[in-house]
C-alpha cells in the first residue's frame, strides 16, 4: 500500500516537473475522493500551522479550486476529451496539494534564512510554478501544445482573481 502512494505522490512531482501528464494517473473515482481528501487536509494544516492563513483563506480556496476545475472541465468537454477529466482534475487537485506542501514549508523554513521580504518572493515564484503546471496539464488533457494549455491556465488564473476581488468585500480581509 505505502508504495502505491509513494508511487502516486511521485508521478504528482513528476506533473509538477512537466516530465509526466495527467495520462500517468488512474482513472479512479475513489483515487480523485482520496487526493480530494489530501488536498482539503493539506489546506486545514496550511491554516493551523500559518498565522496569516485562516479558515476564511481556506474556503476561498476551495470556492477558487472548484470554478477553476468547472473551467477546466468545461475546456477538456470542449476539446471533446471528456473521458480524460477524471484523470485530469486528479492531477490538479494532487499537484495542487504538492505545491502547497512546498509553499507551506518555505514559509515556515524559509523565514530562518530569509529575511520576511525575501521569504515572500520565494514563496511567490514558487507559487507562480503553478501556472505553468496548470498549462502542462490541461495541454496534455486535450491534446494541445504547451503554449496553449499555458494560456488557458492564465484565463482560469484571471478569471480567479476577478472572482476573488469580487469575494473580498463580502469576507473581509481574510482573503
Amino acid at each position: 500500500m505505502i508504495d502505491n502512494v509513494l508511487t502516486l505522490f511521485k508521478t504528482f512531482v513528476e506533473i509538477i516537473f512537466l516530465r509526466k501528464g495527467p495520462n500517468a494517473i488512474p482513472h479512479s473515482t475513489v483515487l480523485l475522493v482520496v487526493v480530494t481528501a489530501i488536498w482539503f487536509l493539506v489546506g486545514v494544516v496550511g491554516a493551523v500551522l500559518i498565522e496569516s492563513y485562516s479558515g476564511a483563506g481556506l474556503f476561498v480556496d476551495l470556492i477558487l479550486m472548484i470554478v477553476g476545475l468547472g473551467i477546466y472541465a468545461t475546456v477538456v468537454n470542449v476539446f471533446g476529451h471528456s473521458p480524460r477529466l477524471l484523470p485530469c482534475i486528479t492531477a490538479f487537485l494532487g499537484c495542487s496539494a504538492v505545491i502547497s506542501v512546498v509553499l507551506f514549508g518555505g514559509r515556515l523554513v524559509l523565514p530562518l534564512f530569509l529575511t520576511d521580504s525575501e521569504t515572500g518572493w520565494a514563496v511567490q515564484i514558487m507559487w507562480l510554478w503553478s501556472i505553468p503546471v496548470e498549462g502542462h496539464i490541461i495541454a496534455r488533457t486535450i491534446d494541445r501544445q504547451w503554449v496553449i494549455g499555458f494560456l488557458i491556465a492564465v484565463a482560469v488564473l484571471f478569471a480567479q482573481l476577478q472572482l476573488l476581488s469580487a469575494l473580498r468585500p463580502v469576507l473581509g480581509t481574510a482573503t
